[in-house]
């Protein structure tokens, strides 16, 4: 038996010899951490097991204050990197950590079993996610649970980890699972949001990973293109999406979009371009064929949504397979989620971005403007937009008592050509006296605000050296 099944192994058998005493599932507040805590709260139904679930945005010193332990507590894509934090309150108690960020060292307890992909060799950042380690603790509980495995896909892509233009490592076995389950379609094809759910036009028009010119934020250049192209637009009185297409049209319609980003990519990141355009893409057999959560990644940014707007109930209720009062609550979300988005960039267009001490970096203070949770959701829009340089990192921050709370994100591509983030906002943070990490293209922190500049230095500083390695 491998190491990852024993470990797994020991979490569900320590889950079951909790069945009848209070359990709490703990999990990170965006699309893999909701997705992760419905693989196991799923799981925990199915076997008759009571439970409550909590979502938190990160285990800061002052959220895990908050907390009481449960005679069993499971922390589900997060934990590992605030076992520090976590010890303070947790040690003598018994948890189950279900983890794929790295991991603190050294403040572990006897009752805790530590399920995390860095200590058994896996690379967290892409080859498994948060709820990709659920789902083996779940598969272990029972074998009924495998059909589990479209969920924790969801939870893999929510958090970019097919940043290659395909799933990588335990993510692939994962993705096997859900294909031989008959819940997922794997397919080579654009990699376009909205694939099932939008017109063509409108799918084009909000590509922005890399901005393609004259198409990006144009509704006029995308319609213009396309009748270039001999692609029509519509199929009698319907809008025509990406699916819709032969396979002629796609790869006419790849290629032409390749051409048009080669214009304006720089020349070190030109070779990465043709896989953040064609890859695997994973749709759910069983949705309607039109629906937000046909597609797996577009499923996992309505999860996103949620969780951003502090509603990430809703998310964990349509993740374990409501389609109906929850549903019908998250489109509402999602319709006002839009909303925002729009709100918020003409916030940002109107006072524009300023810059790092060395020029690199951008960022924006949105204090006042709007929640702390849905600073990450707006940098990430912001990127790639006319008002950016889509080929730089960028941070939004609010600020609140003393406290600056901070969202990073940058292009697939600068992840390609070997930039990582989340070590680096957590190395920046840390030299401040604050808390911070995450993945390679989307990370966060929170510090003391009189010490934002020396932060935003060391950030800058700490990726500008990390590029230079490469």
């Amino acid at each position: 038996m491998s190491l990852l099944r024993r470990i797994a192994n020991r979490a569900a058998q320590t889950i079951r010899d909790f069945r009848n005493r209070e359990v709490e599932v703990i999990s990170h507040m965006d699309a893999d951490g909701v997705a992760a805590a419905a693989v196991i709260s799923l799981a925990l139904d199915r076997e008759g097991i009571e439970h409550r679930v909590k979502f938190v945005r990160m285990l800061y010193r002052e959220v895990v204050e908050d907390l009481e332990p449960a005679e069993l507590t499971i922390f589900t894509d997060l934990g590992s990197s605030q076992l520090e934090n976590l010890s303070r309150k947790y040690s003598g108690h018994h948890v189950i950590i279900a983890d794929h960020h790295l991991p603190d060292a050294g403040f572990e307890w006897p009752e805790l079993v530590h399920f995390n992909a860095h200590r058994m060799g896996i690379d967290g950042m892409q080859d498994i996610s948060g709820a990709g380690m659920a789902y083996f603790i779940a598969r272990e509980l029972s074998g009924k649970n495998k059909d589990l495995a479209s969920i924790a896909l969801v939870g893999a892509l929510g958090d970019v980890q097919n940043a290659w233009g395909s799933l990588t490592g335990l993510n692939t076995e994962i993705a096997s699972d859900a294909i031989e389950m008959g819940l997922v379609k794997k397919e080579h094809d654009l990699l376009l949001y909205g694939r099932h759910s939008r017109p063509l036009f409108k799918a084009l028009e909000n590509f922005n990973d890399p901005p393609i010119p004259g198409v990006s934020g144009s509704p006029a250049g995308c319609v213009s293109m396309l009748k270039q192209l001999d692609i029509p637009l519509k199929s009698g009185d319907r809008w025509r999406r990406l699916v819709d297409l032969s396979l002629a049209e796609k790869q006419k319609l790849a290629s032409e979009l390749i051409a048009r980003i080669f214009l304006t990519v720089p020349p070190e990141l030109a070779s990465y371009v043709p896989r953040s355009i064609m890859g695997e893409v994973y749709s759910l057999t069983q949705e309607e064929d039109n629906s937000l959560l046909k597609d797996a990644e577009e499923f996992a940014t309505c999860l996103n949504s949620t969780a951003r707007h502090e509603q990430p109930v809703l998310g964990l209720e349509v993740a374990k397979g409501d389609r109906g009062v929850y549903y019908r609550a998250m489109l509402r979300l999602i319709r006002y989620h839009r909303r925002q988005i729009a709100q918020g960039l003409e916030f940002i267009e109107s006072t524009g971005l300023s810059e790092g001490p060395r020029k690199y970096l951008q960022y924006f203070d949105a204090t006042g403007v709007i929640k702390e949770t849905f600073v990450g959701t707006l940098t990430s829009m912001a990127l790639g937009y006319q008002y950016s340089n889509p080929f730089r990192p960028i941070v939004g921050l609010v600020r609140s008592d003393g406290v600056a709370k901070i969202s990073a994100r940058c292009s697939k591509l600068l992840f390609l050509r070997g930039l990582n983030m989340g070590l680096a906002i957590r190395e920046a943070a840390k030299k401040v006296g604050g808390e911070g990490g995450g993945h390679a293209v989307a990370c966060g922190a929170q510090i003391e605000e009189k010490f934002l500049p020396e932060f935003l230095s060391k950030f800058e500083e700490i990726m500008l050296n990390q590029l230079a390695q490469h």
